[in-house]
């Protein structure tokens, strides 16, 4: 009896084992379908900026962040970014980017509030506003920073200019002001931002990336 019982353990053990190596294969076949799928690609984004191992100010690349991998070679990247939040409300912004002046102190300022500064369509230092980018043609860093609503979805234009600061404040080792201007540049382009060969970021999906450059 004792033989008999021993025999149908072993055999349960391994009727688990064989379903455990199933799910094994088929979550690993539904994370191949998930890399390749650009469907997917928001979830992924939002999923992985929530995870506390992030360490808050650690920080990748477009392609690194897209990939999700939690390990480092070497020396993790730290960055310390501020929000568009902290650029509206702090005016000594690093040369050569001017903040302007604002003309209406009597009322919660707004883009309205504001004149002079470096153009968000600076042919030098700011972006394409052309295509998808038009929107934005007529205003400042500073006023597109504090655009809202309906008029910026999802602040992609305010975390763009946030981003820029942050590079050019050498706080955003992952990214150089190059690579932010070819960021939105590209979504300007082609109504999306590609991190690599056949993934397409929407302007909610660029926005959660730069967010993670941004901790403070």
């Amino acid at each position: 009896m004792q033989a008999k019982k021993q025999q149908k353990c072993g055999g349960e053990d391994h009727n688990l084992l064989q379903d455990a190596a199933q799910q094994g294969k088929s979550v690993d076949e539904s994370r191949r379908r998930l890399t390749k799928s650009g469907l997917a690609v928001s979830g992924v984004l939002l999923t992985i900026a929530s995870r506390p191992s992030l360490g808050g100010d650690i920080c990748k690349t477009p392609s690194g962040f897209l990939s999700g991998n939690l390990s480092f070679h070497g020396t993790p990247q730290s960055c310390s970014g501020r929000t568009p939040g902290y650029w509206g409300t702090h005016y000594d912004w690093p040369s050569p980017y001017l903040v302007g002046s604002r003309t209406d102190s009597r009322h919660k300022q707004n883009s309205n509030s504001w004149s002079g500064g470096t153009m968000f369509n600076n042919s030098t230092l700011g972006f394409d506003c052309s295509g998808n980018g038009a929107r934005y043609i007529t205003y400042s860093m500073m006023q597109v920073i504090l655009l809202g609503g309906s008029y910026d979805p999802y602040q992609l234009g305010a975390h763009c200019v946030a981003a820029l600061l942050n590079a050019r404040s050498g706080w955003t080792p992952v990214l150089t002001e190059a690579q932010v201007r070819n960021i939105f540049n590209e979504y300007a382009s082609n109504g999306y931002f590609e991190p690599t060969a056949g993934i397409h970021w929407t302007p909610e999906e660029i926005v959660t990336y730069l967010k993670q450059t941004m901790p403070l």
